[in-house]
């Protein structure tokens, strides 16, 4: 198994379950890779003006932030041996968790995408339309969690598949992870009655054709299914239970109208709505 080309991770934290879950998670990627972790904690609050020369308000805040990073740098075991940096930032939190992962030149961020918190209004940045708002704009490939799980693995990667270029550019992502982790790739192609009218099933045999001579040159396990579906996030998360998928793979941009129409809301349904892991690849990026 070789390792992930993984050096900073980002972890954005509510410190809810659920993030603190996505904190074990980076934890398990860190120690395959080497990779450092940066913790963030952005809490969204005015300035307050300094009631005297001597003391500040929003000081105050970032100190019992990060005692409270401290806490549970020192208390989960999980992370002995992992690097971790902590940072306390002020502002809208989507627009910080873009500029800290530019900043830090993060490969990947790993986050929580439910839970709920007392700090004013982190909820907002861990659930539905607005995670998916991090996803679409993430400048590097982001992974999210919506459930707690106790086992953290990477045996069984599901790999949707279309006709669109992004395809094959998350194709050389999911080679890297499975010789990583050793994983199963299963590739789900998906069509429907009215997309065959406009894209045809020879084109998407090719392309399925294309992934497989890639996954086996690399020496990658992989299987593969095609689907008519109704829904396509629906079928994304049948198929997922069905092979006890640990990740999903998808790609958040589209190079037309037609697949971007299908597409873009399936990947916003498949990341605010999958109990499996979904790895996001901003194609537009």
């Amino acid at each position: 198994m070789s390792k992930l080309p993984l050096k900073k991770l980002l972890v954005p934290t509510d410190f809810s379950d659920i993030s603190l879950h996505a904190l074990d998670y980076a934890a398990g990627i860190a120690n395959n890779t080497g990779a450092e972790i940066t913790l963030l904690h952005v809490y969204d609050a005015p300035e307050i003006p300094n009631l005297s020369k001597t003391f500040n308000m929003n000081d105050l805040i970032e100190k019992g932030i990060n005692e409270k990073i401290n806490e549970i740098k020192i208390s989960n075991k999980n992370l002995l041996g992992v690097f971790i940096h902590s940072k306390v930032v002020n502002g809208n939190i989507h627009d910080k968790i873009e500029a800290v992962a530019k900043e830090i030149k993060a490969d990947l961020i790993v986050m929580g995408t439910h839970g709920s918190s007392g700090i004013r209004n982190m909820r907002k940045f861990i659930l539905g339309s607005t995670a998916y708002r991090v996803v679409s704009e993430a400048p590097c490939p982001i992974i999210t969690l919506r459930e707690v799980k106790k086992k953290i693995a990477f045996k069984n990667i599901v790999l949707p598949i279309d006709n669109s270029k992004d395809t094959m550019k998350k194709v050389g992502l999911a080679i890297e992870w499975a010789k990583a982790f050793g994983s199963t790739v299963h590739i789900l192609a998906l069509t429907a009655f009215f997309e065959e009218l406009v894209v045809q099933i020879k084109d998407l045999k090719e392309q399925v054709a294309e992934v497989v001579s890639e996954l086996e040159k690399n020496g990658i396990k992989h299987q593969q299914k095609m689907i008519r579906h109704q829904r396509v996030s629906d079928s994304v998360h049948d198929y997922a239970k069905k092979v006890n998928a640990d990740l999903i793979m998808i790609a958040t941009g589209q190079e037309n109208a037609f697949t971007d129409a299908i597409f873009h809301s399936a990947a916003r349904n498949i990341v605010t709505d999958s109990s499996v892991p979904v790895l996001s690849l901003n194609t537009g990026k």
